[in-house]
């Protein structure tokens, strides 16, 4: 085969070889800015968590309005209102209308472990409440799961994605 031919053959070769490897290292930067902004986000302590759907501990999920269920850190407090959906091992009082998940402290103990690079575990324990214990898994694309263990109800998981807490 004559020199001529073999070129025209790798020019094009080497051409796609180029833009693969480029589109690569874009996407690879792209991860790792996305890496970088999630973990000073967490590293704040400053996010909400806007829960999207909740799990029952029996496996029924349960889709909820955009935006009304959250959970909010701000440094030194933590805000949560989510529903609850599941067996509650005691009864309220009568009369008691406070069947979600509603907790508003600056009492608690919060740890966060990056486990893997694109995973964060953080174990948020309220003092002195219903709520033995908040269990947060995020990946960095920003979508959360949410597990929360109580004293007297069954355990419940909530699905949502985490952003930086607005300014109003």
């Amino acid at each position: 085969m004559p020199s001529y031919m073999i070129k025209r053959l790798l020019i094009p070769v080497f051409a796609i070889i180029s833009v693969y490897g480029k589109a690569q290292s874009e996407a690879d930067q792209k991860k790792q800015d996305q890496y970088a902004a999630l973990k000073a986000l967490l590293d704040s302590r400053q996010y909400s968590f806007i829960a999207q759907s909740a799990t029952t501990m029996k496996g029924r999920a349960i889709q909820l309005n955009s935006g009304s269920y959250f959970l909010k850190l701000n440094q030194d407090s933590l805000e949560v209102d989510l529903p609850y959906y599941g067996r509650a091992h005691s009864a309220e009082y009568a009369g008691s209308s406070d069947m979600g998940i509603s907790l508003n402290t600056t009492d608690f103990t919060y740890t966060a472990d990056s486990l893997k690079k694109d995973r964060w575990n953080i174990t948020i324990k309220p003092k002195k409440n219903k709520v033995n214990a908040i269990y947060i898994s995020v990946g960095t694309s920003g979508y959360t799961t949410v597990r929360i263990n109580s004293n007297n109800r069954d355990p419940i998981s909530f699905y949502g994605s985490i952003a930086r807490n607005s300014s109003h």
